[in-house]
């Protein structure tokens, strides 16, 4: 179990309650800690009675706002470094494991599974509704508009294994295996805020993983709980991930319709939103620099 943390020890610690009372206890629990400065975490706020003493809990801590895509890759760095080469499950602090087997239940659905895969969850609101945790992406300028629903999730029934294949699959509940691909698996450091994990997904897919959907386990989540990250930085770092996301992968006159889109709105809301809209034209100009460069690998840009 990996979860990446921002201000957010109630959640973690609802969690963590839930982890101690499943069927099939996780090897171990890794916690990285993205706000060492502002709101840091300590062991003991996690390994409370609530959690049970059997329930092992390892926290790391990561940079200060760093986003989710740093912090799994500081977490994968960590197990890494202390021989785990098996499944690791992301899991958002701000879900919840209602059902109490869930851990058992995906040690068997990935037995049947390629290393390789990519496996993801259903995702449910507090009131019970589907989230969009997945989808596929198709051409045109509303390349995200097909997303998982109640009607794909009853097409699972014809799956040997009960999945669906798909294109992309939110990190909010992902189970990967990094170590099971060649380089291991990472997310892309030039995604800061979003679309980190439909990178990761149409990458590996390109060099062969599987992108798996399983609606038959579901977890429950708390949307948002935690965030603190100002308004300004996220629309900044959110526009910069998007932009840099329609350039590698989508094709160029995509690229150019949706910035234009954005230019234009972004312009007409100035005079009211000075602060965002700044921060959006901040972003765009730096979407048009190179990409970072970075240890991983990636499928050519179109």
């Amino acid at each position: 179990m990996l979860s990446v943390a921002y201000h957010s020890l109630d959640a973690l610690q609802q969690l963590g309650t839930d982890l101690a009372r499943q069927s099939l206890s996780p090897v171990r629990w890794l916690v990285v800690d993205n706000s060492p400065l502002s709101a840091p975490l300590r062991v003991s706020d996690l390994s409370s009675a609530s959690c049970g003493p059997e329930l092992e809990l390892a926290l790391v801590a990561g940079s200060e706002g760093d986003g989710f895509g740093a912090g799994c890759n500081r977490g994968f760095e960590h197990l890494a470094r202390r021989g785990w080469g098996g499944w690791i499950w992301l899991l958002n602090p701000d879900t919840a494991l209602p059902a109490g087997d869930e851990l058992e239940r995906l040690s068997l659905a990935l037995a049947q599974l390629s290393p390789l895969a990519l496996l993801g969850t259903a995702v449910r609101s507090g009131s019970g509704e589907l989230e969009p945790s997945g989808g596929w992406i198709d051409p045109g300028v509303h390349f995200r508009r097909r997303r998982v629903s109640a009607a794909s999730a009853a097409d699972s029934s014809g799956s040997a294994t009960g999945t669906v294949p798909l294109h992309w699959l939110s990190g909010c509940s992902l189970l990967i295996r990094p170590s099971a691909h060649t380089p291991p698996a990472r997310f892309d450091p030039a995604f800061p805020l979003y679309y980190e994990d439909m990178d990761l997904c149409l990458r590996l897919a390109t060099a062969g993983a599987p992108v798996l959907w399983w609606p038959a386990l579901a977890v429950s989540h708390q949307r948002g709980a935690g965030s603190h990250t100002p308004s300004e930085r996220r629309q900044r770092l959110s526009t910069l991930s998007y932009l840099r996301f329609l350039r590698r992968h989508r094709p160029g006159w995509v690229l150019a319709l949706r910035s234009l889109r954005l230019l234009l709105l972004t312009l007409l809301r100035l005079p009211g939103r000075p602060k965002r809209s700044w921060a959006t034209l901040v972003a765009m100009a730096a979407a048009m620099a190179p990409f970072p460069s970075a240890d991983t690998a990636v499928s050519p840009r179109r």
